[in-house]
């Protein structure tokens, strides 16, 4: 009889029972009906496996599809102990039943891995031949129904002393025929390593793996739960002498020195450990390659100091860079994530959990406190290595189930989001190419490596393995000189130094070369800098012709519409005269007149923009003018804007107009506030001075010498690169209809330019805007006034909220 039961409902039933009375089972696994439509049991490895198989088949209807898997620790939600509670028993089975209206359809299947002669410690295969062995048994793989991520995913279990997790998923995405998520395990068992097992529903195998492909009924979702609880912790360990099959790492290099040195001994000298104290450090630490800024563990699985080399649960290559990382708290993690997980998510019908036996040894005393998955029907087993797309250690990889009922009640349209689901496609690209990117990273290291070495071997003027058959032959005629009448000796040197020679000229061509290359390397970009220099420029050239040609148009356009609204304004004022005060007419007349004089302010923009209206300009203290301007600006900023003042104390003499410059500056000013908004923010107002050292020709030609620098930053939303590049077209405006005419930054642009300035800008989306004007000042500053005085600056602020 079952000595417990977990936690069930309509969809999924979890059953924790010992080896004896299984013809209970089939009773307790029915869902009222009928049969369940799959059934995956995981089996203690103190049970006889093989029996408890054979038993349960008979027990189960055979219409119900059966996968059994053994463990190194079963899991199960709902039996007294918590989740871990059936890792202590030494008679545990754990069944999880789930019914035809959760998953309409089930197809099993099993794979030979071709991986004998790795279980026999013999290799005979190549990595190649072994991936194309396996290639041609998937093949032989016919689902029953069509494959969809949608709705369909594969459940995967592999032998778990095959060492062939990587091989069959590179297998598989080289096959390309199951465009499907494969989340599963390898199946456990004691920590001896002897023996594991599959069973299929007909056969007890090994070296082999069995894919489960499961449809959703309709209605039902499935989401997928990842969680590892590890961070990096500094040091990285780049692998030289490794064997990728018995996955196992001898010795590591340092990319820069070219040192190599021992893994053991490496890790002791990070770790600050003596060698024999490595195993119970790394209990708190593990090993992580990083790909597309993603972490995939690679844990140790064991340190043979005798031998000097380090196993691994997952695969190792030469070339690999190892990250050391540290762990955190395993049930808080586990709770972060599963909670991110069901957001905007509703509450699961059951679960389906692959967790790495690492895990549960670590963390052995917090495994009690694991109660985050105690009200949910879950079970699963405690794994040799865990299967999400690829091979991965110390995670857990989970499957939830959800019916579409619940998530209708959602707030977010259209039910619950799924990562893996709505972004299959990347996710499965990520996976296929997981396998290639390794393989190029090793490349690009053991490349390097080597590109290092040669460097070093071409500095050197000994050429060591020309000159040591030399030497060789040095040794031989030696021995001949004491029988022959003749000595060779002297023909011996005579062919050394010749050698010595062609390896010099050798070595000087090889340096000539590369000296040619660099100087044709730094010939290309000098011309590639002066390309991109010439195109900018013809930019800038290009704008300012095409500010040139509308400030003619506007100017010309504003000088008719002026002449149009003075009789308007003239006529209109005389029949004002001829009616009474207090009439309808003579209001209707005001409103014209009104907006006649609108008119008249708008071209009178204009030409200022236009420089059809230059305004009489004279020489400007422009810092003491600015700090006239202080009270009159502060006044226009708004309580949640903090306005700060860096006015240079150094006399800056510019040949400007005091109002133009107040025009401009408030211009600037309300564009900045507009783009801060209703947020608390910035805006800093620096005036300084600048010394240009070169003549530049194109947008803005200026001659060399001293300019003031006006820079009025905010900290506001930014603008994007379209934005930015038309901000001095005349009625360009991103502002709403009748909030802004288009014409304040063009017109502070025309008051810029007739003074003989520039004014340009900077702007990203999010990162603020600063308007930069540089004015040309009157006369220069004898060169040690500038240094000496440059420095000090006049800072004055508004602080939010205040006024003056």
């Amino acid at each position: 009889m079952p000595s417990a039961i977990g936690r069930s409902n309509a969809f999924v039933r979890i059953l924790a029972v010992d080896a004896i009375g299984l013809g209970d089972v089939p009773g307790l696994l029915d869902f009222g009906d009928g049969p369940p439509a799959f059934v995956l049991g995981f089996v203690s490895p103190e049970l006889p496996f093989a029996e408890i198989a054979e038993g349960l088949r008979s027990a189960i209807d055979p219409q119900c599809r059966l996968v059994l898997v053994s463990t190194a620790g079963e899991l199960c939600s709902g039996v007294p102990g918590g989740l871990y509670h059936p890792g202590e028993r030494r008679d545990g089975i754990v069944l999880q039943a789930f019914s035809r209206s959760l998953f309409a359809d089930v197809s099993v299947h099993s794979v030979p891995l071709h991986s004998e002669d790795i279980r026999e410690g013999h290799i005979r295969l190549s990595h190649e031949q072994r991936i194309d062995a396996i290639r041609q048994s998937l093949e032989t793989v016919d689902p029953a129904f069509p494959l969809d991520c949608h709705d369909t995913v594969a459940l995967l279990f592999i032998d778990g002393l095959s060492a062939s997790e990587s091989f069959l998923m590179e297998a598989i995405y080289a096959s390309g025929r199951f465009p499907v998520l494969f989340v599963g395990g390898s199946a456990g068992g004691t920590l001896d390593f002897r023996n594991t097992w599959v069973h299929d529903g007909d056969r007890v195998l090994d070296n082999h793996a069995v894919i489960a492909f499961v449809r959703m009924a309709p209605g039902k979702r499935y989401g997928v739960f990842k969680s590892q609880n590890f961070r990096k912790a500094g040091p990285s360990f780049t692998i030289l002498d490794c064997d990728p099959i018995r996955r196992t790492v001898t010795s590591v290099i340092d990319p820069d020195s070219l040192e190599v040195t021992g893994f053991i001994e490496a890790l002791s000298r990070s770790l600050r450990c003596h060698p024999d104290e490595l195993g119970r450090l790394l209990v708190s630490h593990t090993f992580a390659v990083e790909l597309d800024s993603g972490l995939f563990v690679r844990s140790v699985a064991g340190i043979d100091h005798a031998k000097g080399r380090v196993s691994f649960f997952c695969d190792v290559n030469a070339g690999d860079e190892l990250f050391l990382l540290e762990a955190t708290d395993f049930i808080e993690q586990t709770r972060n994530d599963f909670a991110a997980f069901l957001h905007d998510k509703p509450e699961p019908i059951g679960g389906l959990l692959n967790d790495c036996v690492l895990r549960r040894i670590n963390n052995g005393p917090h495994l009690a406190g694991m109660t985050v998955f105690d009200d949910l029907p879950v079970a699963g087993f405690s794994t040799f290595g865990e299967i999400l797309g690829i091979n991965v250690n110390q995670t857990i990889s989970a499957l939830f189930f959800f019916s579409d009922e619940g998530a209708r009640e959602l707030p977010v349209r259209g039910g619950f989001r799924d990562d893996y689901i709505a972004r299959f496609p990347i996710h499965y690209g990520h996976f296929q190419n997981y396998f290639h990117s390794a393989r190029n990273t090793r490349l690009r290291m053991l490349n390097r490596l080597r590109q290092t070495l040669l460097h070093d071997l071409v500095g050197r003027s000994d050429a060591p393995v020309t000159l040591y058959g030399r030497f060789k032959q040095i040794g031989a005629y030696t021995e001949q000189i004491a029988t022959q009448a003749s000595d060779p000796l002297s023909s011996a040197v005579d062919d050394l130094l010749e050698a010595v020679r062609q390896v010099t000229e050798e070595r000087e061509a090889v340096a000539e070369v590369l000296s040619l290359r660099e100087a044709e390397l730094r010939l290309a970009e000098e011309r590639r800098s002066a390309a991109e220099t010439r195109m900018e420029l013809e930019a800038q050239l290009r704008q300012a012709q095409k500010l040139e040609a509308l400030g003619c148009l506007a100017g010309g356009l504003a000088h008719e519409i002026n002449n149009m609204l003075q009789p308007i304004i003239g006529l209109t004022e005389l029949v004002m005269e001829d009616v009474p005060p207090d009439c309808q007419t003579q209001k209707n007349l005001a409103k014209v007149i009104d907006a006649a004089q609108r008119a008249k302010r708008i071209t009178q923009q204009v030409l200022a923009f236009s420089h059809s209206d230059a305004a009489g300009a004279g020489p400007l203290q422009l810092g003491s003018a600015l700090r006239n301007m202080v009270e009159m600006i502060n006044v226009l900023i708004p309580p949640n804007v903090e306005l700060v003042w860096r006015i240079a104390a150094l006399p800056l003499l510019v040949r400007a107009d005091e109002t133009q410059m107040a025009q401009v500056l408030i211009n600037l000013i309300r564009n900045a506030t507009d783009a801060i908004g209703p947020l608390e923010g910035v805006i800093e107002i620096t005036l300084d001075a600048v010394q240009l050292d070169e003549e530049t020709e194109g947008a803005w030609p200026h001659p060399a010498g001293r300019y003031a620098a006006l820079t009025v930053r905010d900290s506001g939303c930014g603008m994007d690169a379209a934005t930015l590049a038309r901000i001095f077209d005349p009625f360009f405006t991103t502002k709403a209809v009748g909030h802004g005419t288009g014409l304040g930054l063009p017109v502070v642009h025309g008051i810029i330019a007739g003074w003989g300035g520039n004014i340009f800008a900077d702007s990203s989306m999010g990162r603020g805007t600063r308007m930069h004007i540089l004015i040309p000042t009157i006369f220069a500053e004898p060169a040690d006034a500038l240094s000496s005085t440059g420095n000090q600056s006049e800072s004055s602020r508004r602080r939010r909220g205040s006024r003056h």
